[in-house]
């Protein structure tokens, strides 16, 4: 796994976003706040967080993909707080978030770089889907433009090291490790027995495209519907996600403790 440590410097300035469904009071927000501001550290304002220095995350891991992407334009380090059920891209459980904030703000911290996708400049830290709604498709898939196969299924999901724990693996796609470069493309209930999922290079490129008319979903959120025969091209992107890790957990003990194995 790729690991970079942050520069030891004093954090001034934090952004913090809440999933008001987890904490609709607010009240594990204010804590967070509250402590924050006897340690001297900005909280930004709701106008952005181009100048901040971290981005704290109250919610569960929908919530981090959904900062991951502007996390990852900005160069900012996401630390999550899980306040929902799984909580596998959080660093720490609701009880134990004041501590992991104290470690970070007192430099005890690592950061692990996670590829993410891109497909007509928009950004997946998970996965990039094509289809998976309406039925079994037809779908032709290229890598590196030569055609690969041609596959009738459900959909297909073009995944991260990051997302091959998430719709891929229900796909099932194989678990890789965090700071792989690679991606997984899983065939979504394929129609035939002779059809698996394919791991390439973080470098491939990957094209999909439906016979059908099909929605293109970028980690849950549908962002297209295409037309038969318009090809989805997935790459890599020109950003990562930076994610804040203040235990020394390996991925192995995290997916026995979320009980992914």
């Amino acid at each position: 796994m790729h690991l970079d440590r942050l520069q030891p410097k004093a954090i001034q300035k934090v952004g913090i976003v809440t999933n008001p469904a987890k904490d609709p009071a607010f009240e594990y927000t204010t804590s967070v706040r509250n402590f924050l501001a006897e340690r001297g550290v900005a909280v930004c304002k709701n106008d952005g967080f181009a100048d901040a220095e971290l981005l704290i995350v109250l919610g569960g891991d929908g919530t981090m993909l959904r900062c991951a992407h502007t996390a990852a334009v900005l160069d900012i380090p996401l630390l999550g707080i899980n306040l929902g059920t799984l909580g596998f891209l959080t660093d720490a459980e609701k009880q134990d978030g004041l501590a992991a904030l104290e470690k970070v703000l007192a430099g005890e911290y690592r950061t692990e770089k996670r590829l993410m996708l891109d497909y007509a400049g928009s950004v997946a830290l998970n996965d990039i889907c094509v289809g998976a709604a309406g039925g079994l498709k037809t779908f032709e898939l290229y890598i590196n433009g030569l055609l690969l196969d041609t596959i009738r299924s459900d959909g297909i999901i073009v995944a991260t090291p990051t997302g091959s724990t998430a719709y891929s693996l229900s796909a099932g796609g194989p678990l890789l490790v965090p700071g792989g470069q690679m991606m997984v493309v899983t065939p979504i209930c394929p129609h035939s027995l002779g059809t698996r999922p394919l791991v390439v290079g973080a470098d491939d490129a990957v094209c999909i495209v439906p016979l059908q008319p099909s929605p293109v979903i970028i980690d849950g959120e549908n962002v297209a519907n295409i037309s038969a025969g318009q090809g989805v091209d997935v790459r890599r992107a020109n950003y990562q996600a930076t994610i804040v890790k203040t235990e020394q957990t390996h991925f192995y003990d995290t997916l026995r403790k979320k009980k992914i194995l």
